[in-house]
């Protein structure tokens, strides 16, 4: 569990992020970044992906996956995780990889 301090709960704060943010495509997610003194990360999915279980359990997984990169000091800024699934639920290793993949690819610019 992501603490109340790193988490994006405002929909005022996601919209700035979607909008003035950078984003990376991978298969099954848009993640935006936005340079910000604290780093608080933000989840977005939407009913494509399934019912309240599969949406709840995707949600706790990128929150896991985000809080364990915050603590190794990985991310920094205000991140957006939006998921696009279109019928198919990424794995918990296929949603690991395509996190360091956004992650990576802010890091080589």
């Amino acid at each position: 569990m992501l603490p109340r301090e790193n988490r994006i709960v405002k929909p005022g704060d996601f919209r700035q992020v979607v909008r003035r943010g950078h984003k990376h495509l991978t298969a099954h997610l848009i993640v935006y970044r936005l340079s910000s003194e604290r780093t608080r990360v933000g989840v977005i999915v939407t009913a494509k992906c399934g019912n309240a279980v599969v949406r709840n359990t995707l949600r706790r997984r990128t929150r896991a996956i985000t809080r364990s990169l915050i603590d190794g000091g990985f991310l920094a800024g205000d991140i957006i995780v939006r998921f696009r699934c279109g019928g198919t639920v990424p794995t918990f290793s296929e949603l690991t990889a395509e996190i360091h993949d956004a992650i990576g690819e802010w890091s080589r610019t």
